[in-house]
């Protein structure tokens, strides 16, 4: 059965009372502690999916073999990939005995369009983490005996890879075909085996999509689907990244956001981690589950996905340690155990993640990777003071998110300031239907996007994304002709609805709200790979819808 409501007066308090107050933990409660460590070993490294999957060896399948032991978990275990995934959105039920349901207008627990929304998928992915290295531990302690040292070993320092979708705008090969070959134990010998890739493959639970446990998917879709007809997958996805400027705009939130505020969400008009991230969930399949808030986590590609969400928090930690977190109160966004409007600040709980006390985890309490038993290259806690890692971490920033723009363009400009341009966006969440898309469009092709999901519900969407593919003579003629005519005829608006998934459009006579400005700004780039760009004088200029 599903973890039950525990009605005890310890649980009350644990969800009131401060996390620094710590309550004996429910019955049953499972806690979040990353992957337990030695106190003389150093937190192995999180991997680029791509590099685990060149490599092989015994921790690919380790990998491949306890995420798939997951998925064939009964839907009723907690610990089961169904019930994990179902944290983040549907089904919409009590988890961990964390207290039942207070919010009606969204059932998750996930935190969207606000400052928790790293730091909670940092405990998620540390929960998922811990339960799935686990479950690689069991499956190489049964290798034959001649090779069960290399297979415990490899589970000790195994960790959920990323996938850098900044560098590399393609969907994991790994996570294409439907299926896969592993060398599994077989009787008292190794032998290579062909499974059904749970990169790929992932069957809802019958009763799940027969509502069982409330509204699931509407489609009644039975398994997770990525591109359907008319469109391929990974084609169209492919293409849909290719489209967007992902390397640009990371090395653009991590070197230009002033505040913890603005690299994470926004807030304001400014390119954030977290909206690009939600450009992802609609490129990388096409829309379908992975573009739902509620079925999102579902899709094998969603951990891939957040883990490189929270690597690039990781860098900005370590670039910026004096905004690594947020310090302010604001009223948060509806979810399962929060209501809309409660007062949220850096000890909030973040249910339903208990920690060992019984006390709920807090963004403060998820503050350090290392503590969750993991690293990012770059990162590693050896690599000695918080100065040396900052001076690696900008190094490996300049390399790889810079690469061919702005953090290699001294050496051919010698440091002479450089135009780039950003749209801005603003509109009413309420005005159309969600979710969808915002395009930009220059001379009649796509020069950027802004994904609008489907959650939050109410209030206005605001940001901004780079428009790196203009080039300055065209911006250039485009503010011209708004200056002389009084119109922009070379920028254009087009908003495209994401079901169906089309190309239909909203037509932008009902978006009244809607508000675009293109910005153009001075950059300066970086003189040597340990530092960083800066950014000079911008003027605005208004794009006629």
């Amino acid at each position: 059965m599903f973890t039950k409501v525990i009605k005890t007066s310890a649980l009350a308090l644990a969800l009131f009372i401060s996390a620094a107050q710590a309550a004996p933990p429910p019955q049953h409660a499972h806690p979040v502690t990353g992957v337990p460590i030695g106190k003389q070993t150093a937190p192995p490294l999180r991997k680029d999916i791509n590099q685990l999957h060149a490599a092989g060896g015994p921790q690919w399948d380790l990998y491949l073999l306890a995420l798939g032991a997951l998925q064939g978990d009964g839907e009723e275990d907690p610990l089961s990939y169904f019930q994990l995934s179902g944290i983040h959105g549907k089904p919409f039920i009590e988890w961990n005995g964390a207290g039942p349901g207070v919010d009606v207008s969204w059932g998750g627990y996930c935190p969207h369009a606000e400052n928790m929304f790293l730091p909670w998928h940092r405990a998620y992915l540390a929960l998922f983490e811990q339960v799935l290295v686990e479950r690689a531990k069991k499956i190489a302690a049964q290798y034959p005996v001649n090779v069960r040292p290399r297979y415990l070993q490899a589970a000790e320092t195994l960790r959920i890879p990323y996938w850098d979708w900044s560098a590399d705008s393609v969907v994991p090969p790994s996570t294409v075909p439907d299926t896969i070959r592993v060398n599994a134990t077989r009787g008292n010998k190794v032998k290579e085996v062909q499974i059904e890739n749970p990169l790929r493959v992932y069957k809802i639970p019958k009763a799940a999509v027969d509502g069982k446990y409330g509204p699931f998917d509407p489609l009644m879709r039975t398994k997770i689907e990525r591109c359907t007809a008319p469109r391929t997958w990974p084609g169209s996805a492919n293409k849909y990244l290719s489209e967007n400027i992902y390397r640009q705009w990371t090395y653009e939130f991590l070197t230009r956001s002033r505040d913890f505020t603005e690299f994470s969400f926004g807030g304001g008009y400014s390119v954030s981690l977290e909206q690009i991230h939600n450009n992802i969930h609609w490129d990388a399949t096409c829309g379908e589950q992975f573009f739902d808030n509620g079925l999102a986590a579902f899709d094998p590609l969603f951990m891939l996905h957040h883990a490189h969400v929270d690597r690039i928090w990781a860098f900005w930690q370590a670039l910026r340690p004096d905004e690594d977190i947020f310090k302010n109160s604001y009223p948060g966004n509806p979810r399962f155990a929060t209501k809309m409007g409660a007062t949220i600040n850096p000890d909030s709980p973040m249910q339903p993640f208990f920690q060992p006390s019984g006390a709920f985890h807090t963004s403060l309490t998820v503050r350090s990777i290392h503590k969750l038993g993991y690293s990012y290259e770059g990162l590693q806690a050896s690599k000695g003071s918080q100065e040396q890692v900052k001076q690696d971490v900008m190094r490996i920033v300049n390399r790889i998110y810079g690469t061919g723009s702005v953090a290699t363009a001294s050496l051919e400009s010698n440091n002479q300031p450089e135009m780039r341009y950003v749209a801005q966006v603003r509109v009413n969440r309420t005005e159309v239907e969600r979710p969808y898309r915002i395009d930009v469009l220059l001379d009649g092709k796509r020069a950027g996007s802004y994904v609008v999901p489907q959650g939050p519900a109410v209030g206005m969407e605001q940001g901004s994304f780079g428009l790196d593919s203009v080039k300055t003579g065209d911006a250039a003629l485009a503010f011209d002709q708004d200056k002389t005519k009084g119109s922009n005829s070379t920028f254009a608006v087009e908003v495209v609805k994401a079901s169906p998934p089309d190309g239909s459009k909203i037509p932008l006579k009902d978006m009244s709200s809607l508000h675009v400005e293109v910005e153009a700004m001075e950059m300066t780039p970086p003189s040597t790979d340990k530092e960083l760009p800066r950014y000079g004088a911008t003027s605005l200029h208004k794009v006629i819808l």
